[in-house]
């Protein structure tokens, strides 16, 4: 037997394994866990993951390539560099814009200002705090869980120099007038799209507007590579400036080489002759591959990742409308309690990918936060608080250097009386149904 009559036999196997578990799938509520996210992958993902395996090339390389070029273009962006992480991938936003290899005037420097939000993923707010660059905090609307566009003006200074927003759960924020307030103050703009992946705003996908855009690959995602992230950019001098960045800092910005050709002396853009002029006032036979240009990182991911990833990029838009549907049947469920909770709201040129369900006890309400979670988790359901809440109420985060632009109401309300609960794509009909008549039940017993 050759050793593609034997990968056959691999995956047919593993196709197997996959359909008898397919078969043993059946939901008992209240005993099976319904969880907020998860993993919604099948035998194709491992084909392609054994296949990276069995390549024996496990830096990116050619998967890697592929999952760039089709990410960009699902986007309709110019360059994708994927990552380790989604909070690499923040990391290395923020880093690329300090890089020396902008301009004097261009660049940030320490103590320069970014307009953020108080509502926040940790790793959106660290690399600006890391980078001793200061952020600027706005509060959110209780609704979008997002700034409001019209508070950007609040949060101006003279040492204002970036924005970097997320959008919270998937839910788009104002990029119109974002972008228009951005350009109108020569702001650079990062969009956090972590969550986000698939979500649109009038029409275009979020992450493709500002000079960054990031993405999260984690399990609770639209799509995973278990753990990774992307960055994407319509700016080829920050794409190549990223690059270096999450290559250890080097020179060479080529993109993912062929291992057939690299590491090897056919490399174009390497610096070998003797008699060459290094522009870096290194030896002339020097390689742009051992040639520093920034302090950087290692951030890549594996091929094996990116070839997972390359098969959850086929299931993405079955992905996006089952979390559409999943949000819609939670939606009409429980709108008939909206005295008590405030539901989500999105702006009138969004269209969401939400990456949960969001709800906010009113004050109005006769219970608390505590009390329908723990209805919720004893009934095998999982609800989770939004990120931090306000967090700058978290212990790591009192005594950083920052400016509020605003009292942050309504992040405190939303640490005290918000959760979520899923709409991935692994919830079944049965399963929201479930969700469903468990806060039915509660309500009938707590009004």
């Amino acid at each position: 037997m050759n050793e593609e009559t034997l990968r056959d036999e691999i995956f047919k196997l593993v196709k197997r394994i996959f359909e008898l578990r397919s078969s043993a799938d059946k939901f008992s509520p209240g005993v099976d866990m319904v969880r907020y996210a998860g993993a919604v992958y099948d035998d194709e993902e491992i084909k392609n993951m054994i296949n990276a395996i069995l390549d024996g090339w496990f830096g990116v390389s050619k998967y890697a390539r592929r999952f760039e070029s089709r990410f960009s273009r699902f986007l309709g962006v110019k360059r994708t560099i994927i990552t380790n992480s989604g909070s690499s991938a923040n990391l290395l936003a923020v880093s690329a814009l300090l890089s020396s290899q902008l301009s004097e005037n261009e660049r940030l420097k320490p103590g320069d200002e970014v307009i953020t939000t108080a509502l926040t993923f940790p790793t959106t707010l660290n690399p600006i705090i890391q980078n001793g660059l200061v952020p600027v905090f706005l509060d959110v609307d209780l609704e979008t869980y997002n700034i409001r566009a019209e508070d950007l003006e609040k949060a101006l200074s003279k040492k204002t120099r970036a924005i970097f927003i997320p959008h919270t759960l998937g839910n788009p924020n104002e990029m119109d007038a974002i972008c228009d307030f951005a350009e109108d103050h020569d702001l650079f703009l990062i969009e956090d799209a972590c969550d986000a992946l698939g979500s649109k705003y009038d029409g275009r996908h979020v992450g493709s507007f500002g000079d960054f855009g990031t993405f999260s690959f984690y399990p609770a995602h639209q799509i995973t590579m278990g753990e990774g992230g992307a960055i994407v950019t319509n700016d080829r001098r920050l794409a190549d400036i990223a690059l270096s960045l999450r290559d250890w800092g080097r020179a060479c910005v080529m993109p993912i080489c062929d291992p057939s050709r690299c590491p090897d002396k056919e490399c174009p853009k390497a610096i070998r002759s003797e008699k060459a002029v290094n522009p870096y006032g290194l030896p002339g036979d020097y390689d742009k591959r051992y040639t520093y240009v920034n302090i950087g990182y290692n951030f890549k991911p594996t091929e094996i990742q990116a070839a997972m990833g390359l098969a959850q990029l086929e299931k993405l838009p079955g992905f996006i409308e089952a979390r559409k549907k999943n949000f819609k049947l939670l939606y009409e469920g429980l709108l008939e309690y909206e005295d008590l909770f405030m539901l989500p709201r999105w702006l009138p040129k969004s269209e969401p990918c939400w990456f949960a369900f969001p709800l906010t006890i009113r004050d109005t309400a006769q219970f608390t936060r505590r009390e329908i979670v723990e209805w919720l988790t004893r009934r095998r359901i999982e609800a989770k608080m939004i990120f931090s809440g306000n967090i700058l109420k978290h212990p790591a985060y009192r005594s950083i250097r920052c400016r509020l632009a605003q009292e942050l109401t309504n992040s405190d309300f939303i640490m005290w009386n918000s959760f979520f609960v899923g709409v991935y794509p692994g919830l079944t009909e049965e399963k929201i149904e479930y969700i469903i008549e468990t806060f039915r039940s509660f309500i009938r017993k707590n009004r």
